[in-house]
């Protein structure tokens, strides 16, 4: 696994996205393909969860925000824009992966 070039690029905006935030985060670390980064693109949040990203621990975590609220349309591209994976993979806040979505 490579530090700048990693498979998948996990791209997940996130406005206030309440209890399910923890949820779609831990099946993210629940993969069983590792070699993946996260994308964290906050949508101008105000209930903490921005506060909850920074505090992730892991070097394939990457936290963007601006303040400002854009829409997760705009989030996804900014999130694609971003990104240093081969394959992209699009997570919503208050959504899960499966442990082997990533799994090639």
């Amino acid at each position: 696994m490579s530090d700048s070039t990693p498979t998948f690029s996990i791209v997940l905006p996130f406005r206030n996205p309440g209890a399910y935030f923890p949820l779609a985060l831990k099946s993210v670390f629940a993969q069983t393909f590792e070699d993946w980064e996260l994308l964290l693109l906050d949508d101008g949040s105000t209930d903490g969860s921005l506060e909850a990203a920074r505090s992730i621990q892991d070097s394939r975590v990457r936290v963007f925000s601006d303040g400002i609220r854009r829409g997760s349309g705009a989030r996804r591209n900014q999130g694609v824009k971003e990104s240093r994976g081969r394959y992209i993979a699009l997570l919503d806040a208050d959504d899960a992966m499966t442990p082997t979505r990533l799994q090639m």
